[in-house]
């Protein structure tokens, strides 16, 4: 059996419900195994520690399976984040360059390395969602241009990676769900709101 390795936070953990994670497993059923390893609340420090450790890493694919596929990384929106998890650019951009670096080094996947950016956020809507779990919170600790910045990182790593090793493929769900304003849109609720129910994960 071949396998997919899904890395990433709560948008690829949850993936099963959106349905873009069960539409992969539907598409390659009978021929590979989707692994969904996500992990909500996980920044890209986090997964790396998960991923360079032998131990750990052996939790994410069975040890038999030393070549996936191919392999997702959707990390990033909790990296933006203005709360605990939150770390810098620079070491996302540091962090994302060597989970690559890992899972090309350990696990080297037969159709490449996938990088999905971080989409956008409804920040009125994600507000909304703290508010009604309990959290005391008067701003969005999720900001659409701050998000889009780490989206930009994504695609200045993945267009690097590519130069270099041909094996890295970008897709950018930022511009998928805003279209072509998306590198200069300013936030404002709008149809693309839509395409959450929580105004994070859809």
């Amino acid at each position: 059996m071949k396998y997919i390795l899904l890395l990433g936070d709560s948008l690829t953990e949850e993936g099963y419900s959106s349905g873009w994670v069960s539409q992969l497993s539907e598409m390659y059923i009978r021929r590979a195994e989707v692994l969904n390893r996500g992990l909500s609340g996980y920044n890209t420090r986090w997964v790396l520690d998960i991923i360079k450790n032998e131990t750990s890493r052996h939790h994410l694919l069975p040890h038999h399976a030393i070549n996936p596929l191919f392999v997702t990384i959707m990390l990033g929106t909790n990296d933006a984040g203005d709360h605990a998890n939150g770390i810098s650019l620079y070491e996302y951009k540091s962090n994302l360059r060597a989970i690559i670096d890992q899972v090309r080094g350990n696990m080297p996947p037969v159709g490449g390395i996938f990088l999905i950016t971080p989409p956008p956020v409804d920040e009125e809507a994600w507000v909304e969602r703290l508010r009604a779990k309990g959290v005391d919170i008067q701003t969005s600790d999720l900001r659409f241009e701050k998000i889009r910045q780490y989206r930009d990182a994504v695609l200045q790593i993945g267009a690097a990676e590519m130069n270099a090793h041909r094996d890295v493929h970008v897709i950018d769900m930022y511009r998928v769900i805003l279209g072509p304003e998306a590198d200069t849109m300013e936030y404002s609720r709008g149809a693309w709101c839509d395409n959450f129910y929580d105004g994070l994960h859809f």
